[in-house]
């Protein structure tokens, strides 16, 4: 790395400053300390300092039982950063987790008990420790008493197992440093001072005071601790901010010559020692303690403040001269006359040891390397201040040479009167010379050419003026002075053949054929010119390469050139056409045009035959198949390719790198050849027919549902037709028998048998029609009305339909009055469905139908809302758990002996999913009743 150099005085008076900015900065307290962090990084409530912890250390760090950062560091910490004013949090993780943290900047500090966080001074990263050891980690070996005693690793029997915690200092020593036999498994604490303490295990590793704290919160007095001959770890603040680590060292001695570290200490480690030595004594020594320190800090302001002005214009003229060094590609490289050694002051040069000057001067090229030590001998003996160098030095290793040039000058710096140092500031300019050198043979192999081309050339400036031109030009010109003083006089744009033609103003090349006529030159001949404007890096025009060759026999050719040209010019436009036709055509019908070559296994695909959109591997492309297809399709392309063979196959992938989502291929393929015949790829069309692929699906399903309504149709008819038969031969049997009747009451009882069956046929008509009105939606007409009443009406009617002897019909009406707005006639329809199906499957006992306000969820899920709930409970047959989901299902009857359609439940779901409701049946199965339920959201009107 690079260093700035400043002149030795003015390094001497930059150390005698600093040393009285150290003197001052004893007496400021820590709101200096504050002012000098932020200098470079400052902290707030946003971007606080972050402290991450092993989340399972006690009494070091932990997480308490409220979940919360609690221990020693935690406290210390806190403790620190709060008296410096620093906004902070803690990260609370598992030790592995939070080193990776640390390691990945993720956090800020860490309180590290192990070597692994050397610093700056012991590896390649940038990790900054504090000065100051926050405590000691003391390894301990966890035993029962009856176990043999070990105070060394090597005291291990072969047939023991060493338990260690994971990542903890004493794991990483013993694997990394120590080679046992012993084998080792990882534990976590808990784990492993419980199978010490049941016997399975003999020896734990671990720290002493974590060994202890967990061996108490477990409850467990039969271990003990020996101590093993694993050193104590120092246990540092570790992080990447130096100002905010000097802090640290800072408050954490305050926090020690104050005695409140040891408080902290006794607090965790000590708790039999906490006491309370305040006296007034002290108070009064420390009234006068912050009185002091107030005077010191006014004294101190006027100094700091000078101080900062200082540190600022030494900074900043550190700055400029860094900036001027790096600008200027320099070395600066000091020679001590005392010790005879030379060294990098900045830059690197010389090896990282530096050199002595005979090494140095052995390293210069031997054409200067005298002339070196007779200036530095001058130099020494005060006869020169300075001396320009110039010249080559080896800056190869391992014996190989790697000449640089170097340019600068060497300054004597005096010390009492006598040469001191030779300050060489050197630039190294290798990259000039050799540039210039290239200009200089690339210029001579330009005139070469430029003289020994076959074609006539000359160069123009922009003004049109004439630079310079070969043999060839002035033999095709026949120059002679008279001709050569005529075309150096003659703008490009004022010879007599270009006038009216050639455009200065044009950019593109400009060719013409045209006879060159000058009488009085003795010229005439037809020559075809071509004129090339040259521009810069700017887009300037700097030049015009001029270039005629005598085409006399040759316009024909050249006509029929630019005809080519002008037509290879269509060409290239109808390709350009077409290829945005089927980009077109591609996009619009979802394909891509895809190429897979073997040498890089790599699979492309495009629209344009030109443009690559998309590239991934053959992995990536098998990974995005879907798993149940992923074993064929594998052993399928392999087949194919392998073979040469060309391929159709459709695929379902779970993404592509032109569809994140899943979807279907079409894959289509052919072989690639090359010149020898072997096949080098493959080359084809892949289409998404995910829509195609979904509409057979979705005709799969319309067909498996057309298929299984034409059943239900069929049974539908089927039950029509036994069910209708059944009510019209009753009809029409005892229609026939009536008039044969003489008695009175027999006459009355069939009239109510024909009735009976009549209402049945009716019933059956009218769910005919309900169930064929469904596919539309059913209409729901609410009335503001006083339900109760209403449905008093409703079960007078209903309580006919109950004619069984040991039956009892039952009205629960829990209002008197019932204001709300619904459709009554729905639920007298509901209602009856529901106590005809009691009536049919009960025999004995009750019917009860009742209802009553509760609030449920609607069925669109917008929220709650209230409703009033209606049921009908019956001590019929009651209805297998397993079949009551289906019974609202059209043409489902769980008994076929019983007379009905199957469709009277169907239609109620219609009317509840309607309504915004909710419809359902509970019952505990045969032989237990069950109970039919209705849910319609409705208004609760208040009476007036």
């Amino acid at each position: 790395m690079k260093r700035l150099i400043i002149p030795q005085h003015w390094l001497r008076l930059l150390f005698i400053t600093l040393a009285i900015l150290n003197f001052q900065s004893s007496f400021l307290n820590c709101q200096f300390s504050t002012i000098s962090a932020q200098l470079y990084k400052s902290y707030d409530a946003e971007h606080p300092v972050v402290i991450v912890c092993d989340w399972d250390f006690p009494p070091y760090e932990f997480r308490n039982d409220d979940g919360l950062p609690d221990g020693y560091n935690v406290q210390l910490l806190s403790r620190i950063l709060s008296q410096a004013k620093i906004p902070f949090r803690f990260d609370m993780r598992e030790w592995h987790l939070a080193q990776e943290a640390f390691e990945h900047h993720e956090v800020d500090l860490i309180i590290d008990p192990s070597y692994r966080f050397h610093g700056k001074n012991g590896s390649n990263e940038s990790y900054i420790r504090s000065h100051s050891i926050v405590n000691y980690y003391k390894v301990k070996v966890a035993m029962l008493p009856t176990s043999p005693k070990i105070t060394r690793l090597d005291q291990l029997a072969d047939e023991d197992t060493l338990l260690l915690k994971a990542n903890d200092y004493a794991a990483e020593r013993i694997v990394n440093e120590r080679h046992i036999a012993t084998p080792v498994e990882y534990r976590s604490p808990k784990e492993a001072i419980l199978s010490i303490a049941n016997g399975r295990y003999r020896y734990f590793v671990w720290g002493q005071y974590p060994t202890l704290w967990k061996a108490k919160e477990m409850a467990l007095d039969s271990l003990t601790l020996s101590d093993i001959d694993i050193p104590d770890g120092e246990m540092r603040v570790v992080g990447y901010d130096k100002e905010l680590l000097d802090i640290v060292d800072d408050e954490y001695a305050r926090l020690e010559q104050s005695g409140e570290l040891q408080n902290i200490l006794d607090t965790w480690f000590h708790p039999e020692r906490i006491h309370n030595d305040t006296s007034p004594i002290a108070l009064f020594v420390l009234a006068g303690i912050l009185i002091v320190s107030v005077i010191v800090l006014l004294m101190s302001r006027l100094i700091r403040t000078r101080v900062k002005v200082a540190v600022r214009r030494s900074t900043d003229l550190h700055n400029m001269m860094a900036q001027a060094i790096d600008m200027g590609n320099l070395y600066v490289v000091e020679y001590d006359i005392e010790t005879n050694h030379m060294s990098n002051l900045y830059g690197d040069l010389l090896p990282y040891d530096g050199l002595t000057i005979e090494e140095f001067i052995d390293r210069i090229h031997p054409e200067t390397r005298d002339e070196f030590r007779r200036e530095m001998n001058r130099m020494l003996h005060d006869e020169a201040p300075k001396w320009n160098i110039r010249g080559r030095w080896d800056a190869g290793t391992s014996g190989q040479q790697e000449w640089r040039y170097l340019d600068g000058y060497a300054v004597v710096e005096m010390e009492n009167g006598k040469p001191r140092y030779v300050v060489n500031a050197l630039r190294d300019v290798t990259r000039e010379v050799l540039e210039e050198r290239s200009n200089r043979e690339l210029g001579n192999r330009y005139m070469k050419m430029f003289d020994s081309n076959l074609i006539a050339m000359s160069f123009y400036d922009a003004e049109g003026r004439l630079i310079d031109l070969n043999a060839n030009m002035k033999k095709l010109c026949n120059f002679d002075d008279k001709g050569e003083r005529f075309f150096r006089q003659t703008r490009l744009t004022d010879v007599p053949i270009l006038r009216n033609d050639f455009d200065p103003a044009n950019r593109d090349s400009f060719h013409v054929c045209q006879r060159m006529y000058y009488p009085e030159l003795g010229l005439d001949s037809y020559v075809e010119f071509r004129i090339r404007p040259i521009f810069d890096e700017r887009d300037q025009l700097r030049y015009y390469v001029f270039t005629a060759r005598d085409v006399t026999a040759e316009r024909t050719m050249y006509l029929e050139q630019i005809e080519h040209d002008r037509h290879m010019r269509k060409i290239s436009q109808k390709a350009n056409t077409y290829e945005t036709q089927l980009q077109y055509l591609l996009k619009n019908s979802k394909m891509f045009v895809w190429r897979f070559t073997f040498q890089d296994m790599t699979i492309k695909l495009s629209r344009s035959l030109r443009k690559v959109e998309f590239s991934y591997s053959r992995d990536e492309y098998l990974k995005g198949i879907d798993q149940s297809e992923l074993d064929n399709a594998d052993e399928n392309l392999v087949q194919v390719m392998m073979k040469g063979k060309e391929f159709n196959t459709i695929h379902r992938f779970n993404w592509t790198p032109a569809n994140p989502e899943p979807c279907w291929y079409s894959l289509s393929g052919m072989p690639n050849y090359d010149a020898e015949g072997h096949v080098t790829g493959y080359f084809g069309v892949a289409r998404d027919i995910t829509d195609i692929m979904d509409a057979q699906q979705r005709l799969k399903q319309e067909t498996a549902r057309a298929e299984d309504s034409g059943r239900m149709k069929s049974a539908f008819l089927a039950n029509m037709t036994h069910e209708i038969r059944t009510p019209l031969n009753a009809i029409v049997g005892f229609s026939d028998l009536l008039p044969l009747i003489d008695t009175q009451e027999e006459r009355m009882e069939f009239i109510r048998i024909i009735r009976n069956n009549c209402d049945m046929l009716m019933r059956l008509i009218n769910d005919i029609l309900e169930a064929s009105s469904m596919g539309q939606a059913l209409a729901i007409e609410p009335a503001e009305i006083d339900f109760s009443p209403v449905f008093d009406d409703i079960c007078q009617t209903l309580a006919q339909r109950v004619q069984e002897p040991g039956v009892e019909f039952v009205k629960d009406n829990p209002y008197p009055r019932c204001h709300t707005v619904l459709d009554k006639g729905r639920v007298q329809q509901v209602l009856t469905n529901f106590v005809t199906n009691a009536v049919k499957y009960t025999h004995q006992g009750q019917i009860r139908v009742g209802y009553h306000w509760d609030r449920r969820q609607m069925r669109d899920g917008k929220g709650e809302a209230d409703g009033l709930l209606f049921y009908c409970l019956d001590t019929g047959a009651g209805i297998p758990k397993e079949k009551q989901a289906s019974v609202f299902e059209r043409f489902v009857k769980l008994n076929d002996f019983v007379q009905g359609t199957g469709l009277g439940l169907s239609i109620c779901q219609a009317i509840a999913d309607r309504c915004n409701g909710h419809i359902g049946v509970t019952s505990e199965g045969e032989g237990h009743g069950s109970t039919f339920w209705l849910w319609i959201p409705c208004e609760k009107i208040e009476d007036k």
